[in-house]
Formats: C-alpha cells, sequence, structure tokens
C-alpha cells in the first residue's frame, strides 16, 4: 500500500526555529483563516491546502508578514502536485505553459532533483538535464535575466515518499520577503 500524500497548493518557508515555526503558523491562521488547511511540515517548511486560489493566499501572506513582522522568508502557490519523475513534470508543465502568452520570456526554477524511471529502475537526472527536458515543454523565449514568468518546479520529501510540486508564477511571487 502507498502512503497516502497530504494534499496541498501553498508552500510556506520560514527562518528556522521551533520558535518561528509556532509564530508562522499562528500567522498563517490569522490571515488565511478557515481559507487553508495545515498538511504537513518538515525543517522550516510548511504545506497548506488553501480552499480559494493558492496564488490569492500567498499573496495575503506575503502582504501580511511584512507589516506583522512574521519570519516568513516565502510564500508560493502550487498549481500542480505530482510524482518526481520528468514525465509527469514534464505533463504538469506542459499543461501549465499554455497559459504563458506567445510573446513573453521564461525561466525553470528547478529545487531538488527529479527522477527518470528505466528499466524498473528509478536514476536521478541532473539539474542542467532535467531544466532542459521540462523546457522542451515551454513554447516560449528563454530569459534567464528578467524573464515575465518562472516555471518553478521543487521536489519535496514528505517521509519516506517524494512529490514535485509544480507552479507558473510571476517573479515577485518567488522573491524574499523582506521584513521592514
Amino acid at each position: 500500500m502507498r502512503p497516502r500524500i497530504p494534499e496541498f497548493n501553498l508552500i510556506v518557508i520560514h527562518e528556522p526555529g521551533i520558535e518561528n515555526y509556532a509564530r508562522v503558523r499562528d500567522y498563517v491562521r490569522q490571515v488565511l483563516g478557515s481559507r487553508a488547511i495545515y498538511a504537513y511540515s518538515y525543517q522550516s517548511v510548511m504545506l497548506y491546502k488553501c480552499l480559494s486560489d493558492p496564488h490569492t493566499c500567498a499573496e495575503a501572506v506575503r502582504r501580511g508578514s511584512r507589516e506583522a513582522g512574521a519570519p516568513v522568508i516565502k510564500a508560493i502557490p502550487v498549481d500542480s502536485v505530482t510524482r518526481t519523475d520528468i514525465a509527469s513534470v514534464r505533463e504538469s508543465v506542459r499543461r501549465l505553459a499554455e497559459k504563458i502568452p506567445q510573446n513573453e520570456t521564461f525561466r525553470i526554477t528547478l529545487k531538488g532533483r527529479l527522477e527518470r524511471a528505466e528499466a524498473g529502475y528509478s536514476t536521478e537526472l541532473s539539474s542542467e538535464e532535467a531544466v532542459r527536458e521540462i523546457a522542451e515543454e515551454v513554447d516560449r523565449p528563454v530569459n534567464l535575466t528578467r524573464p515575465d514568468w518562472i516555471v518553478y518546479v521543487r521536489v519535496i520529501r514528505m517521509g519516506l515518499v517524494k512529490v514535485a510540486a509544480v507552479a507558473l508564477l510571476r517573479p515577485h511571487e518567488l522573491e524574499r520577503i523582506s521584513v521592514s
């Protein structure tokens, strides 16, 4: 029997420490209320299932954390959660890439290692190889320094299971939150 993977569509990354974990968990509960359900956490990463648009939820967390001084580093919406094999990630990216207008640019940001299933075995791909294969699914111009869109792929380990969170983001959605 395969382990159940918690559903999530929002990644909240916070400053390290148990005190910061508690502060951020309380802060997200205060900002999103019943619009988000806590799903899982590890190290300085918390996963939530937003019951409304995850991009709107992430923006609310980012905007409010600046004002509240919460130790949130990033709030990243997720459009799709899939297996970590390159074929599954490519399929998710293919669907999301249709949303990028013809004349706009993109780049890929990959956090973690994807895999390829070959002859019953799973082998890790280098980051360069994985990015090259993912890019084949996006028929738009590449701009590595100032893209209009970012295809974000993050491998997340949930106990013994690994999943790939895939998102189509505007650059500001991936920026580090500065507490002022």
